[in-house]
């Protein structure tokens, strides 16, 4: 059976777009006076038999200086380290076509950890102004996905189809 040209040219599309991770880019912007402060950023993906450590662990510690989780978590293929504070970019993008999409197309969450200045307590999962949890999953979002960090929180400025949450 013979493949019109039109059909290679949509399979094709179809294959770049799942290597590349479904097509999606994530957007993280710093809005207030964050840009311009030293707060780093961690973009985490997590398969499910993880995510209930993530979601427990202590953002206060987690952040204390020397703690090994974040050291050793900073240097995985799995996380994705962005500074604030350190260049005029008020805005970082992870491209379709980055390679940290391949280690997360296994993985099932992506957490997003932020070292905001502040006091803030600690409580488990979202409920934590210094974490927020995402589906990572191609098939719960429809465009790109948004995200802002902000001084007293991190919000997700796209939502997750509804069969994600």
């Amino acid at each position: 059976m013979k493949m019109t040209s039109l059909k290679r040219h949509v399979l094709a599309l179809l294959a770049i777009m799942l290597l590349a991770g479904c097509g999606q880019k994530i957007n993280v912007t710093a809005t207030g006076g964050i840009c311009r402060k030293s707060v780093e950023v961690h973009l985490i993906g997590v398969n499910r038999y993880e995510k209930d450590r993530w979601e427990t662990i202590s953002m206060t510690n987690y952040w204390a200086p020397g703690n090994t989780l974040r050291k050793s978590t900073v240097n995985q293929s799995y996380t994705r380290v962005i500074r604030f504070g350190e260049s005029e970019s008020c805005k970082f993008i992870i491209k379709a076509n980055d390679p940290i999409w391949k280690t997360w197309k296994n993985k099932k969450y992506l957490f997003v950890l932020a070292d905001l200045p502040g006091i803030f307590e600690d409580l488990p999962g979202n409920a934590d102004a210094r974490r927020l949890r995402l589906p990572i999953d191609g098939d719960c979002w429809k465009g790109d996905i948004e995200i802002s960090i902000e001084p007293g929180n991190i919000v997700p400025l796209t939502i997750p189809e509804a069969k994600c949450d």
